[in-house]
This record gives structure tokens, C-alpha cells and sequence, in this order.
């Protein structure tokens, strides 16, 4: 059924990661999109192609090997438009040795703790070019999550006024989940199933799960529970618990960021570019406003125009280095956000930090692109019209409230060829 259905369409793409379940049992998942015809509609398609238990080293060679096997499994190898992974080397280098990745990436272990560090040199230049000629019209992307991740995390490490809060919180909830005792006392005073989720290190939007969880409580409630089960030391200052609530707002557009790109039945990959671009303007706005977390708020922006600098430099709010190719350069995120009715160019008026020249220079570069694909055949074997009937959702609402209304609005938009 699914090998038929990946036979009848032209082009495909896939995401392609690696879990490590409670025992480190490593797996390889491996998941197809597509979009399916279905009479005169268009529907889009993701299916789980594989999840393998990966035994031994995740090298690159490995991970191209299972992949690889993968793809001539369902045919689909000359059909792959483009490939989506996280940002580890071991991934870096599977799709180094299968397809040609973008020059100039930046590379970031982020501590993966990869067992041998010779196996993640890059190819050399002649075996680049021969794998690049045979698979030129693969691109490699990078997982906008897990950069996000990785933004988030960056921000939160250089802040350490932040880490006694922290701290505090971590070990309430670890007590929580390993003492009846304390667990007992809580429940009688804020009711049962009210415990505050322990948060896990790979996803960062766990400690803010986290920290709204504990803000729930009245503070002077908990502060008396505290010190009733001889737990002093987790007392939460005033100025600790202010901290906690400013850290909220600084964060909580990370998290609708985060669950905007995270659909399988509508387009995600056109939020990448309006929720950079509206984070950078959020935290910008928050400068002179935020009392406790200005290293945050400062460490958060500066990672952010890093891992996500080629978005900045197409809309002219930061310059290209010559022979570099920044992160998230690939033109496809401007087209795709022009494309999406929810979004159109609305981002490019209210988050593009640039005076009126630049703005209507970015708005005709981004319609200068669509344009060029329009007109070449290889690009636009179907055409699509979308109706339009609604107005798109004003890019001033909050992320959450923008894909909410987006789903509302077009959960039945009608595509015809």
C-alpha cells in the first residue's frame, strides 16, 4: 500500500532521527512526506518508514548504510527533495557521505559524546564533488526544533543567576517523585495530581513545562509546606520566585515556536522564518523592560542570529561572510512563509528591524524568488491555487494563537492543479 502510494509521486522528503529509550537502546526513525493527489484535491502525507533498533556505534557510515537500505527499499532515493536531521555530527556525517551538505555549516557536537572523533572529518574535496554530482538535487536541513534547542540552551547556560532557582526547582520536583512522605504533605495542601514534572535535558521546553507548574502554586503556601516537611533549603525567595515568572515570559514564545513546527497535517516548514524573526523582535522589545534576566534575554538573541544567521542575512539584518554559507540560508523558508496564506509577507512589515527601503527590498527579493520558480518548468510541474477567502492571521497575535488561527481558518484549504 505505502510502496504503491510513494510510486505514484515525484517528490519526497524525510526526517530522519535517533532515540535512546531508558535501558540505551539506540533507534533509528525514519519518517517520508509527501503530498498525496486525491480526486481534485491535494493532501499532505507522513509515514513512518522505519524504526530500527541501532545496535553498536551511531557513526555516519552506519546511519547512511540503514538509510540508504531504507530508500532503495521504497524507491525513493531519486525522489528525496530533501532531507531533515538534527544537528549532530554523526548525522552531519551520514549525509556527508550520502548527499552533499551545505558548505560553510557550522558544525556544533553539542555534546554528543561521539566515540571516535576521526570519524566525523569531513570528506575531501574530490569525494564531496563526486558525491555531490550524483545526488545534486538532495539538500540536507537542519531540524528548526533542535536548533531551537540549542538557541534555548545556549541562553540558559550563560545565565547562572538563574541556576539557584533552578536548582531548587529540579530537586522540589525530584523530591516530589521520590518521597510519599513530602508527596503526601503536598497533595493534602495543593490536591492530588499537582506534582511539578521533572524536566529532561534534551528538551528544553520540559523546564518551562516546569517552572508554570511551580508558579501555579501560591508562593507563601509553598514556602509553609517547604518548611513543615523540614525542607527549608528549597525555600523560594521573593526575589527567586519574581525570577521564576520573568523567565516565563521570556521563554514562553520559545514554546509556541517549538509546538508551531511540530503538525503533520499542515505545512510547518513556513513558520521558520516569521517565528525567528518573531522572537528576535520579542526579545529586542524586552530589553528595557526585564529586571532580573538581561543576560538571558541577551544570550538568547546572540545565539539566535548565530544558528539561525542565514535568515537574518536574507532579510538584511545581518551581512554574509564570503565563501560561508550560514545556517538556514536555503531560499525555501522565505518561499514557503510568502506562500502560506496564514503568514504572506505580514512578517516582512512587522519583524523585519529595518527601515522602509529595506523591507520593500526583502519584499521583492522574496517575490523575485517565487517568481523565478514559477517560470522554470523543472520547479513547478504542478501548479497550485489556493483559495483565498480569509485574511491572514495578523502577525502581531502570538505564535500559538497564529497556528491556531491558522489551522481554523485553512484546515480545508482546497488546492487544484
Amino acid at each position: 500500500m505505502l510502496k504503491t502510494q510513494l510510486s505514484e509521486t515525484d517528490h519526497v522528503s524525510v526526517t530522519v532521527d535517533i532515540w535512546s529509550d531508558r535501558r540505551m537502546r539506540g533507534f533509528l526513525g525514519i519518517t517520508v512526506h509527501w503530498i498525496q493527489r486525491e480526486t481534485e484535491r491535494m493532501q499532505l502525507k507522513s509515514k513512518l518508514l522505519a524504526f530500527d533498533r541501532s545496535k553498536g556505534l551511531h557513526t555516519g557510515e552506519r546511519i547512511c548504510e540503514k538509510f540508504e537500505a531504507i530508500c532503495d527499499e521504497y524507491n525513493i532515493k531519486d525522489k528525496l527533495n530533501y532531507i531533515i536531521s538534527d544537528n549532530a555530527a554523526n548525522m552531519r556525517k551520514a549525509f556527508t557521505v550520502c548527499f552533499p551538505t551545505e558548505q560553510g555549516e557550522e558544525h556544533d557536537d553539542d555534546g554528543d559524546h561521539l566515540d571516535d572523533p576521526e570519524l566525523w572529518h569531513d570528506l575531501t574535496l574530490e569525494d564531496q564533488e563526486t558525491v555531490g554530482a550524483a545526488m545534486a538535487k538532495t539538500q540536507r536541513l537542519q531540524c528548526f526544533a533542535h536548533t531551537l534547542q540549542l538557541v534555548v540552551r545556549d541562553g540558559l547556560s550563560e545565565t547562572k543567576v538563574a541556576s539557584p532557582s533552578l536548582s531548587k526547582l529540579s530537586k522540589l520536583s525530584s523530591l516530589l517523585h521520590t518521597s510519599t512522605t513530602f508527596k503526601h504533605v503536598f497533595e493534602a495542601e495543593f490536591g492530588e495530581q499537582k506534582a511539578i514534572p521533572a524536566a529532561v535535558i534534551t528538551r528544553w521546553n520540559s523546564t518551562l513545562r516546569q517552572v508554570k507548574a511551580v508558579l501555579q502554586r501560591e508562593h507563601l503556601k509553598l514556602c509553609a509546606v517547604l518548611e513543615m516537611a523540614g525542607h527549608k533549603e528549597l525555600l523560594f525567595t521573593t526575589r527567586e520566585w519574581n525570577l521564576l515568572k520573568e523567565m516565563v515570559d521570556i521563554l514562553k514564545p520559545f514554546g509556541e515556536a517549538t509546538d508551531l513546527t511540530q503538525g503533520e497535517k499542515i505545512v510547518t516548514i513556513s513558520a521558520v522564518v516569521p517565528s525567528v524573526l518573531s522572537l528576535n523582535h520579542h526579545l529586542e522589545k524586552l530589553k528595557p523592560q526585564v529586571r532580573f534576566l538581561n543576560g538571558l534575554v541577551r544570550s538568547l538573541q546572540a545565539s539566535l542570529n548565530k544558528r539561525f544567521l542565514g535568515i537574518f542575512i536574507s532579510v538584511r539584518m545581518a551581512r554574509a561572510e564570503d565563501g560561508i554559507t550560514a545556517p538556514f540560508s536555503d531560499p525555501v523558508y522565505l518561499k514557503a512563509a510568502a506562500l502560506d496564506p496564514a503568514f504572506s509577507l505580514l512578517w516582512v512589515e512587522h519583524h523585519v528591524l529595518g527601515s522602509c527601503d529595506i523591507k520593500t527590498e526583502v519584499t521583492q527579493k522574496v517575490k523575485d524568488l517565487i517568481l523565478q520558480d514559477a517560470a522554470d518548468p523543472a520547479k513547478s510541474e504542478q501548479r497550485l491555487l489556493v483559495r483565498n477567502t480569509k485574511r491572514p492571521v495578523k502577525m502581531e497575535d502570538s505564535l500559538l494563537l497564529t497556528v491556531r488561527g491558522r489551522r481554523r481558518m485553512w484546515g480545508r484549504v482546497e488546492l487544484y492543479s
